[in-house]
Order: C-alpha cells, then structure tokens, then sequence
C-alpha cells in the first residue's frame, strides 16, 4: 500500500464528520427550531387585553 491510500478513510472520515457537524448545526438552526412569532400580536395570549383590527386596544371585562 503506499502512503497515499493510507489517507483515504482518515480523509473520508474527516469529511463525513464536517458535513453531518455542519448539517446538524443548520437544522438545529432551522426557523422551527426556535421559538416563531405568531402572525397576529396577541395571538399565543389569552389574557384580558385585546387589540382590535383597527389597533384599539379594549380590556374583557369578563375576564
């Protein structure tokens, strides 16, 4: 064997391990990993304040 092929699986090795570590790094920072602002402000609350369309904020009073 010469010196050469002697590299193949360290170098193939090598190049696996960046892709999959730079393909694990995109998905983990892939829009769904984190948290997504909801289309409406408000949206993931249930408070008692609420923002009508035309911007008036109005407060439930049953709440």
């Amino acid at each position: 064997m010469g010196e050469r092929s002697r590299l193949v699986w360290p170098i193939a090795a090598a190049a696996v391990s960046a892709v999959g570590g730079v393909m694990w790094s995109a998905r983990r920072r892939s829009a769904g990993g984190r948290h997504e602002m909801p289309d409406l402000p408000g949206a993931h609350e249930d408070g008692t304040v609420h923002v009508t369309p035309e911007g008036e904020v109005r407060v439930d009073p049953n709440a």
